[in-house]
């Protein structure tokens, strides 16, 4: 979902490690962020984390079986550093942030590259109205982006691809209490070189999204979101325009249950299907909660259907670190997948 320019960030885990030194030890893209445990300036906010997994996965198809281990090298969301830096002037703030993920023949997002700068903008806001440029994360899917923010480790669809990621453009927003809505233009949605930007190309056309939000029910949050991409091609090959439709809808039973549901349809130019997730989360205690989650693809090009089912507890030792499990059994066609794992979470 994005390119990027390329950095040697491989001593980015030492560095995230050694600025959380001397605290202690301790998930959508609106979670808060922990206080930053490093002096900065009033205008400038530092934040990040690192996510390391051990996956163990078993497959088993008519073709024969396989088991697959890993330990920081099955790439993101698994594992991850970012470091993000956000400065504020006035009515205006720039966030940048710096990415690595280790990369391995299953990364989930296919990057091609392990390093780099993920998000890169500036935003201006008036008001309950705001205008952002640069290198962004798509409104899109109800699950998020960053593994400090998920509540599980792996994500409920992994077969359509309906839900996109980075892309480099200019957006605009209007968010209340009860209301929000946006409208962006960008150089693509579909994406370039795997996940972390779009095509870098204006010229052969361009990628348009746009939402809105309802929460003025307490505890229900209504949400849903288009995005439209009118790209010839991808690295020269010839691709029709590209299209999804996505809606989602959350509501806090109590202060312990949160449920949601999602649905999304896409038509990528070459594939197309609809995909959905249904899920449940108990807070057994304040440290102690757990995900319940059942995912579902479907695509009508080749029809294949594939259920997902998803335990995932975790447990939060405090605001900087929390330790996540995983068991997820995927039914999908001549094939049956078990994943298992655990993940350490560290938040600065």
């Amino acid at each position: 979902m994005k390119k990027k320019q390329f950095l040697n960030l491989i001593n980015l885990p030492a560095i995230a490690l050694t600025m959380t030194a001397g605290t202690t030890l301790a998930g959508t893209e609106t979670t808060a962020v922990a206080p930053s445990p490093i002096s900065t300036p009033d205008w400038l906010k530092v934040s990040g984390y690192a996510a390391v997994s051990y996956i163990h996965t078993e497959t088993d198809t008519d073709l024969g079986d396989s088991d697959n281990d890993t330990l920081f090298d099955a790439g993101a969301p698994f594992d991850a550093v970012k470091l993000g830096l956000e400065a504020t002037q006035g009515p205006f703030t720039a966030y940048a942030s710096l990415f690595f993920s280790p990369v391995a023949d299953n990364d989930a997002f296919g990057s091609g590259s392990d390093a780099g700068i993920l998000d890169a903008y500036v935003t201006y806001k008036t008001g309950d109205f705001s205008v952002t440029g640069g290198k962004y994360l798509s409104w899109l899917g109800y699950e998020a982006f960053d593994a400090v923010n998920m509540t599980q480790m792996s994500y409920a669809n992994n077969f359509l691809g309906a839900i996109p990621a980075y892309h480099t453009g200019i957006k605009f927003e209007y968010t209340t209490d009860v209301f929000g809505a946006g409208f962006n233009v960008s150089d693509s949605i579909r994406g370039g070189d795997g996940f972390w930007s779009g095509d870098e190309d204006y010229g052969n056309g361009l990628g348009y999204e746009a939402y809105v939000v309802y929460k003025g029910i307490d505890k229900l949050t209504l949400w849903g979101g288009v995005a439209f991409d009118t790209s010839d091609d991808i690295e020269g090959a010839p691709v029709d325009d590209f299209v999804t439709y996505d809606l989602w809808a959350s509501y806090a039973l109590s202060d312990k249950m949160t449920v949601a549901a999602e649905l999304a349809y896409s038509d990528n130019g070459t594939s197309f299907g609809t995909q959905g997730l249904a899920f449940l989360q108990y807070a057994f205690t304040e440290k102690f909660s757990t995900v319940f989650r059942f995912g579902y693809d479907n695509l009508d090009t080749v029809d294949v259907t594939a259920y997902k089912y998803t335990v995932a507890p975790s447990y939060a030792f405090n605001e900087h670190f929390t330790l996540r499990g995983e068991v997820s059994y995927t039914d999908v066609e001549d094939a049956d997948i078990l994943f298992t794992g655990v993940q350490a979470l560290l938040k600065f």
